[in-house]
Order: C-alpha cells, then structure tokens, then sequence
C-alpha cells in the first residue's frame, strides 16, 4: 500500500514540523494494518528566502521521526515553493488478510479513538499576538495554555503504530486516522463507505481546547475542527471493546469509547446530549 500527506506548517520550530509531518504521513498505512513501512520519499517546498539551517532542522526532524519507526526514508524531491510544505509518499506491505478497511463498519459495533481531539484551535495560539494571547490568558492561565499545547505537540508526535499494532492483535471491522476532516468528517467517510449510520456521543478532547475553540470559532464540538496526525478511529464488536482497551493500555496507548454504528443510510452525527471529556496534560 502507499499513500501520500502533506501540509503546510503548523507550528513555528522546523525540528518539531518535520517530526509532526512525517508522524502525520506514516500514520496513514498504520490505520490500513500496513506496520512494515518500505519506504519512505520526502515531499518538500520551500520559499527560497527560508534560511537554509530551517530547511535542514525540517528535514532532520522529518528523517529522525522515520528512523524511530523504522521507515527509511530513500529519497524524494524538492521543490521552490512560494510556502513551505513538507510530507512524504509511504510504502508498507502487510499481511493482505489482516488489512483494515474503512468500509467494512457493521451494525452494532463500538466506536474507538486512540487520541484526543483539538489540535487546531490550541495550534491556532501560537499564531496570535502578544495582545491576543492576553486575551486568553483573561479566560485560562498561562500556564494551562503551555499544558495544552504541550500535550497537542506530543499528540502530534506520537505514531498510530503501537494503536495499530494493538488493533490487529485483537481484530476489528474497520478503521481509519483523524486528520484534516475532523471527527466527523471521517467518521462520515466511514459510514458512508460502510453503507450504516454512526453516531457520536463522547467526544474526548485536549483541556481547555474547547473554550479556546469557542474563542476562535471553531466548531470543534461540531466536530469539524481540523485534526495533524490525529488517533485512529476503530470500529469493531462491542464484546472486543474491553479487550482493545486493555491492549491499547499494555502499548502506552490510550483509547475512547465514542459511539457507536447502526444502520442507516451512511450518515454521522453528534448528538445533542455529547458527553465532552477533557483529557489533561
């Protein structure tokens, strides 16, 4: 299987960005169940006034980030680019009876996430200005504000490989990663793909990442703020639930109960009586 991701950056340090960028396009063949990662190419763009020791930092975080996931990284291509982007093309290989569809939800399963929700609107805070973040400072604590970003860069950093290594070990009907169409955007491609309904009705999220949201307007609790490298989303039987949970655990893993599949015509919502769980750093 390959797949390819990129975007541009998200936060301002380059090692971080290149580690958040490879972490992003890696995760996408560990939702499919690929684990052995053949290859890895660089897709890079850069302005040409971007100063050369930054594109490096990219490029050492990007391969760093690789190499702990044993992914080597064989090449790529670069190209001047009016903003800087950076991604890669991933190529994995895994057992074709073990591969994860997005399609295959089936009534009555449970819903998982291995990662909290909320990276864009607490990533949206280190693009303010010094008046701005007082603002919010007004409404949390400094402080808090540094846990949370502190814990969404972590999020950002951490591979889907050991969720997806738990996920294959006990089986499931379907699965795929949260990134850039929000939980409910993919939860949507899901059914829909899946030909049954999902509903959400638990939405863990990164602490105080929903009264930033609401301070930005994001509709995060809409569940349409955009995800970097989000967790995996799993469907899978409700007698499994457990047994996924406690190997989430035994990986350093977390993992979330938040809904649940029906049938229906392939559609997704939250409901109105959403519990929202607040994850702290």
């Amino acid at each position: 299987m390959t797949t390819t991701d990129f975007f541009t950056p998200i936060i301002d340090d380059p090692y971080t960005q290149g580690q958040i960028a490879a972490c992003n396009a890696t995760n996408d063949v560990y939702a499919k169940g690929g684990l052995d990662i053949l290859s890895v190419l660089v897709l890079m763009g850069m302005p040409e006034n971007l100063p050369l020791e930054a594109q490096k930092e990219i490029l050492k975080g990007f391969h760093d980030f690789c190499r702990s996931v044993d992914a080597p990284v064989v090449g790529g291509h670069t190209i001047i680019c009016p903003w800087p982007i950076m991604g890669g093309s991933v190529t994995a290989i895994a057992d074709i009876t073990k591969v994860v569809l997005i399609s295959t939800a089936k009534p009555g399963d449970k819903l998982v996430l291995t990662k909290p929700l909320g990276i864009q609107p607490i990533m949206r805070l280190l693009r303010l200005s010094d008046s701005q973040q007082e603002e919010i400072v007004n409404l949390i604590s400094r402080d808090d504000l540094s846990k949370s970003i502190d814990l969404a860069i972590h999020i950002m950093t951490t591979s889907n490989r050991d969720a997806a290594i738990a996920m294959l070990d006990i089986g499931v009907n379907a699965a795929t990663d949260v990134t850039g169409f929000g939980i409910l955007g993919h939860a949507l491609n899901m059914a829909e793909q899946s030909s049954v309904s999902i509903r959400i009705n638990t939405l863990p999220v990164i602490r105080w990442a929903p009264k930033i949201a609401e301070a930005f307007g994001y509709p995060l609790l809409q569940g349409e703020a955009a995800e970097t490298a989000g967790g995996l989303l799993i469907s899978l039987p409700e007698d499994l639930v457990d047994r996924l949970l406690r190997a989430l655990r035994r990986r350093g893993c977390e993992g979330y109960v938040i809904g649940d599949v029906q049938k229906g015509p392939g559609k997704a919502l939250i409901t109105e009586e959403v519990e929202v769980v607040e994850v702290p750093s």
